[in-house]
């Protein structure tokens, strides 16, 4: 008997302790309506975590023409002058580097970009910005991971 509720006791705790390496950090932010700002400016994770991040653009009318958005995460935030300078060169899209962390492709009004990713394990704050042409001064913010 005491064999038995040992055995059980160990099970229980096995299968209740913490997550699973599958689970999965769901965090949505947006485009506050038709401006340049997200309606979201801080978000935390866990360090090492898999974070699912999906950006809906709010914005519901043409604003010279358009209004895109995208949310590109930054490891490195002394980098965001560089990593918007190329993305202002190629229509808003920023290139591929290991300045950064993730990125959503852009997305126009109504639309919604995602993209999946694995936080940083060192804790921190980590720049995320929107690269569409002249966004990234006002539509700004912070991924901490604890």
């Amino acid at each position: 008997m005491k064999k038995t509720l040992i055995i059980l006791l160990a099970t229980m705790i096995i299968n209740c302790s913490g997550g699973t390496s599958d689970e999965v950090t769901v965090i949505t932010l947006g485009s506050l309506g038709n401006e340049m700002k997200y309606d979201t400016t801080e978000f935390t994770v866990k360090a090492g975590s898999k974070v699912k991040l999906t950006m809906k653009n709010n914005a519901s009318l043409d604003f010279m023409g358009e209004m895109l958005h995208n949310v590109v995460i930054l490891l490195d935030e002394s980098q965001a002058s560089n990593v918007v300078k190329y993305a202002e060169m190629n229509d808003g899209t920023p290139l591929a580097s290991n300045t950064i962390l993730a990125m959503t492709v852009l997305a126009d009004k109504q639309e919604e970009a995602s993209v999946e990713f694995t936080a940083p394990k060192k804790p921190g704050k980590y720049l995320y910005i929107c690269t569409y042409i002249a966004h990234a001064a006002t539509m700004r913010g912070y991924m901490i991971v604890e």
